[in-house]
């Protein structure tokens, strides 16, 4: 009865609030006090903003319609993009609050709107193109387009509200600034949006893309891979014309056929397995270069423990810089706003092998599908959750009995494996955390 009612009083609340996201007409602005937001910004802002056939909004810092087109596109920089995120929120959270009502009120709210695929895409489009939207109707998250969303602010920095352009002026929506809940990547300067991962490894990719497309292409069509070229001289090198002009002429040359070209051109014979080496550390070099600009070394398919150094830390940056997100716009609106949003510990080495430990023991008959539940802190029948297990439950089982042994080793002495500790939180379900104030040990 409580929920029906707190969800009556949300809905007439958002009607309420919903009157400002208005079609065609700015929304209703009530500018603070300048020392709110400093005088200083004035000119910097004033000289930044474009206003266009009069739509009153800043515009955005680079190109979000390439930046889709490369996510879009290519395999490669899919996943750098792509893999960080899903580790940024596999973990689960906790909403920290004394309030135990309160609690359960918003982690049920989340749990119904899948709030993991919500965050996972919010923070995605904020890596693509700088800044991730998200519109709170008052019982609902909703993902917008970051490519047609735009800031208006005043000369103080304020926000006045947000601006999705959809084409004519009269069917623009505008969003009051508590509607929208905005996820900034590598804020800069005070502009108004973040700023794009994709954006800095664009020379890359092109790089990339043309090694193995136009280059690998004319040398193995003329002499499957027996010379290397350079072109230009060291005072006038060459431009992308005028290589595409060489790529183009090896394209027509048949096999045997007989190779002219001048002084500025350098044509080198090698041994074909010579030549794919050199060709393939070039290439390696660029993938190379992608992988630390997306902070995702190469190593982490094959040595995770020495990708930790720099995957971890930018998935727990990316973990703070949602936290603070959500903490600053969202959670002051729900319920008394007395109630915070904290992820769970990272966890590298985690549910992969996990898994597939989990499917040895499932084919080889040494677990039951049931038990491989429960240690997951599920009901064995695949129904609702169960308690920890007592003392009894362990000493009737030789394996849970084996696994009670081995987690007796509490992590915490200086030379302690703190994998254990991990391995633990991993295990801990969709229990809320007893820590009321989300610090962590």
């Amino acid at each position: 009865m409580s929920l029906n009612i707190h969800l009556i009083a949300m809905s007439l609340i958002d009607n309420i609030r919903r009157r400002f996201a208005t079609v065609g007409s700015d929304p209703e602005f009530k500018e603070n006090e300048p020392l709110d937001f400093g005088e200083g910004v004035i000119k910097r802002i004033r000289l930044s903003s474009q206003f266009r056939g009069g739509k009153q909004y800043e515009e955005h810092i680079g190109n979000n319609r390439t930046y889709m087109n490369v996510y879009l596109a290519d395999p490669i920089i899919r996943t750098l993009v792509d893999l960080p995120c899903l580790y940024a929120v596999k973990d689960n959270f906790d909403i920290v609050t004394d309030n135990d009502a309160l609690r359960d009120n918003i982690e049920e709210m989340f749990r119904d709107i899948n709030i993991e695929h919500i965050l996972y895409g919010w923070l995605r489009n904020a890596r693509i193109f700088g800044t991730g939207y998200l519109e709170y109707t008052g019982d609902n998250l909703v993902l917008r387009s970051s490519q047609n969303m735009y800031v208006q602010r005043n000369d103080h920095g304020q926000i006045k509200y947000y601006y999705q352009d959809i084409g004519e002026d009269r069917e623009n929506v505008r969003f009051e600034e508590e509607e929208i809940i905005e996820l900034k990547n590598n804020t800069f300067d005070d502009y108004a949006y973040g700023l794009s991962d994709i954006h800095p490894i664009l020379y890359l990719v092109d790089l990339k893309d043309y090694a193995e497309r136009d280059i690998g292409a004319a040398l193995n069509k003329y002499a499957s891979s027996r010379f290397d070229i350079s072109c230009g001289l060291p005072d006038m090198p060459y431009g992308p014309d005028k290589i595409n002009e060489v790529v183009e002429a090896f394209n027509t040359l048949e096999p045997g056929e007989d190779i002219i070209h001048g002084n500025d051109i350098v044509i080198k014979e090698l041994q074909g397995t010579q030549r794919a080496f050199e060709y393939g550390k070039y290439t390696d070099d660029i993938l190379d270069k992608i992988h630390m600009a997306l902070k995702v070394p190469k190593t982490m398919w094959t040595d995770p423990d020495k990708a930790r150094p720099i995957f971890e830390p930018y998935v727990r940056y990316l973990q703070t810089m949602i936290e603070s997100a959500m903490n600053a716009q969202l959670m002051p609106q729900l319920e008394n706003g007395e109630a915070k949003f904290k992820f769970r510990q990272i966890n590298i080495d985690d549910a992969f092998t996990k898994a597939k430990t989990d499917m040895i023991y499932l084919s080889e008959g040494v677990l039951s599908p049931g038990e491989v539940r429960e240690e997951r802190g599920l009901d064995a029948e695949g129904v609702t959750e169960l308690d920890m297990e007592t003392s009894e439950d362990i000493k009737a089982s030789p394996i849970k009995r084996e696994q009670s042994d081995k987690n007796a080793n509490i992590s915490g002495g200086k030379d302690t494996d703190k994998k254990e500790e991990s391995s633990r939180a991993q295990n801990r379900g969709n229990k809320p955390s007893a820590n009321a104030t989300g610090d962590r040990a």
